[in-house]
């Protein structure tokens, strides 16, 4: 089973409206309450002493939250801290800064295709609110469950991020493809094929450079728009990542994409083979959102039949596809085999990951230098993106 989620824009009145707001501005100063107890009071991150630390607390100093979010509320806050205790982050506490909450039935019913209806501040009493529906929603309430939804502000307008249970299909056939990734173009198949979006990589260089300016001034003013323009890039790669992988799930009949297992690449691939450390080598990588398109790969090859599997990523791209041994010599973007014959050398690696999958191979072909096929999955709104936004300050 996989959850999609959309977000739906809600038609609320301003009565409802209000309530809501002073509703979801509770929770958040109630829950940077709850961090604030329970890292004052140092007591166990387990749901008993952090209850007896916040509840009552929590319950007197915002008597307009329902027991039930309080609840929620705490167990929100412990998991946080349990996340920053593990991954040992140190300084500020968490906080919460946006204007949400996840529903329960306390909160809402009859969540349909027609609207939903939701608490009003008065007692035994609910509002109904319609939606202002599009096509892809629409489909998904005539087609799909829903699940407990969430109510989010943002720039002062009403939404219900609604999540749907959509069953995975059933994986039919063993042919596999291998799929390399890479710096210069996001991913070559073994089928011979590529995806490489220019415009995005052109308006991510724009991007990071008016981070750096913003950077370099430090004003208050500047750090604003840095994080509008964090927002923007991050906007941006996952636009790409689910176009990308659209395009490659899309362009192969085969039933499984055989990837890299890219954890911990950049500490493995950080020196070369004489042990000199590569400069900027770790920055260049970090920009290719590797893990990013991977889980969006995974996730949309569930809705149409396929499956995802990773193989080692050691030495595919030094070892000749035909003969499987180390005795060609990359070459930047090529390989010359032994015998002189130049391939394309990220689509002999994807070649090579797809043969370590012990799985049919969905292509024979020869990855010659030169071959490739070029896929294209870009969407217009890429083309809006202003060369230099404003950073005076």
């Amino acid at each position: 089973m996989t959850v999609r989620t959309y977000n739906i824009p809600l038609l609320m009145d301003e009565p409802t409206y209000n309530h809501w707001f002073n509703l979801l501005t509770s929770v958040k100063l109630a829950f940077n309450r709850a961090i604030e107890l329970i890292v004052s009071t140092d007591c166990q991150l387990t749901i008993v002493p952090v209850h007896k630390v916040c509840y009552d607390i929590l319950r007197t100093e915002y008597p307009s939250l329902p027991s039930q979010a309080v609840i929620r509320i705490q167990k929100e806050a412990m998991a946080m801290l349990k996340s920053r205790k593990s991954n040992r982050h140190h300084g500020c506490l968490p906080k919460k800064h946006s204007l949400s909450m996840v529903l329960d039935k306390r909160l809402y019913s009859n969540l349909s295709i027609d609207g939903i209806l939701l608490s009003s501040g008065i007692k035994n009493k609910r509002t109904h609110v319609a939606f202002q529906m599009y096509d892809k929603a629409n489909y998904m309430f005539h087609n799909y469950f829903t699940m407990d939804p969430t109510i989010y502000i943002h720039d002062g307008k009403p939404y219900l991020s609604v999540p749907f249970e959509v069953p995975e299909k059933p994986v039919v056939g063993d042919t596999s493809i291998g799929v390399d990734l890479g710096e210069r173009q996001l991913f070559v198949t073994s089928e011979g094929k590529s995806f490489s979006d220019k415009v995005y990589l052109g308006n991510k260089r724009k991007l990071r450079h008016n981070k750096r300016e913003l950077q370099s001034k430090g004003t208050k003013s500047a750090r604003r728009k840095l994080r509008k323009l964090r927002r923007r890039e991050r906007n941006m790669t996952d636009d790409m990542c689910h176009r990308a992988a659209n395009v490659l799930v899309e362009s192969t009949e085969a039933s499984v994409i055989v990837m890299e297992r890219l954890k911990g690449i950049k500490s493995k691939t950080t020196r070369t083979k004489d042990g000199f450390k590569r400069r900027k080598h770790n920055r260049r990588l970090s920009q290719v959102p590797m893990a990013r398109f991977q889980e969006t790969v995974r996730q949309k090859a569930q809705l149409s039949g396929k499956r995802v599997e990773t193989v080692s990523p050691e030495y595919t791209s030094q070892i000749d596809c035909r003969t499987g041994l180390r005795d060609g010599e990359r070459r930047g973007r090529r390989y010359v085999c032994k015998d002189g014959l130049v391939f394309d050398a990220d689509w002999n690696a994807a070649v090579n990951i797809v043969i370590r999958s012990k799985h049919p191979v969905s292509s024979n072909a020869i990855p010659v230098d030169g071959g490739l096929v070029p896929l294209t999955g870009r969407s217009k709104s890429t083309d809006r993106l202003p060369c230099k936004p404003d950073i005076t300050s």
